[in-house]
């Protein structure tokens, strides 16, 4: 493949290092997610490289800086983007955790800091707690010192996520709310997380104090969100929603950066760790999209340029 030229004052070409395999990949591959850009083939949420050549008109970028990709379609050996497409990131991080930082973790971040002010001490709650975004949320929340309380479905990971960070992990019930009260103490709940949707973003919204927000982020169950009015009437709950692509597109530059520069600085700092499940060299991508799509993994796939 030909090796894309500088042609503008703020084009950037980075030679991609590493680029992780997330569902979405996988979605778009199967024709379930459109493509943003019809143009081409490639796809890849995220990835990260090495700064190889800049344009004229970038003066705090230089060869050799390591920069994650905000661009798409970036599982390609060299991507040609715009000064405002990536972000330095620390040359002594942890290439494949610095890898993942552009979704999960910006997501995490992002649902705890947009919707309630919170402060120290303060109490959230979410399900799907051993999702990948989930364990970003347990792991920035206690850095931040709010404190999780943790829905799964399975009981064979709360250890884990104990260990993680979590302050109280519960297995879901059809009577949450009770279970949450008993094991909190009854503490207000001030904000509530939710990725499966269903009858699940109910049980959530029961657990949640008056005037608390439920942020809807995902539907892994492909049901419709339902919640009792009683809930929103009564309790005077506010529902919200989110999604990572919107939110970089609309947000100030400055924010975006000082988004994930916070993000790098965890990682670098051992406060922030994404599982990896497995590394792949590029030339066995068919074996890592196969390994990506496997229903149980212990975290993201990676693929080594």
């Amino acid at each position: 493949m030909q090796q894309p030229v500088i042609g503008a004052a703020d084009d950037v070409l980075v030679r991609t290092q590493v680029f992780p395999i997330n569902p979405a990949d996988l979605l778009t591959m199967q024709g379930i997610y459109p493509r943003v850009d019809a143009s081409t083939m490639a796809i890849g949420n995220e990835a990260i490289g090495e700064i190889t050549e800049i344009g004229d008109g970038i003066d705090d970028l230089k060869p050799g800086d390591r920069v994650i990709l905000l661009s798409l379609n970036n599982w390609r050996e060299f991507r040609l983007v715009k000064r405002s497409e990536v972000i330095k990131v620390s040359p002594v991080g942890d290439l494949l955790q610095q890898a993942g930082l552009k979704v999960n973790p910006a997501t995490a971040r992002l649902l705890l800091a947009n919707f309630v002010a919170l402060k120290p001490g303060d109490w959230i709650i979410q399900s799907a707690a051993n999702s990948a975004v989930s364990r970003a949320v347990i792991q920035i929340a206690q850095t931040f010192g709010i404190k999780t309380i943790n829905v799964v479905r399975r009981a064979d990971v709360m250890d884990e996520l104990r260990t993680l960070g979590a302050d109280i992990v519960l297995e879901d019930s059809s009577d949450l709310a009770s279970v949450v009260n008993s094991a909190s103490g009854g503490v207000p709940v001030r904000l509530g997380l939710d990725s499966i949707g269903g009858a699940t973003a109910d049980r959530l919204a029961a657990c949640l104090a008056p005037d608390a927000t439920l942020v809807v982020y995902g539907a892994m169950s492909g049901e419709p969100v339902t919640i009792s009015p009683a809930a929103l009437v009564f309790k005077n709950l506010t529902l919200r929603s989110f999604w990572l692509t919107p939110h970089l597109t609309k947000a100030a530059p400055a924010d975006v950066r000082t988004l994930y520069q916070t993000l790098d600085g965890m990682v670098v700092g051992g406060q922030l760790k994404t599982r990896i499940d497995s590394e792949f060299e590029v030339f066995a991508i068919k074996d890592a999209v196969r390994r990506a799509a496997q229903p149980a993994l212990n975290g993201k796939v990676m693929v080594r340029f």
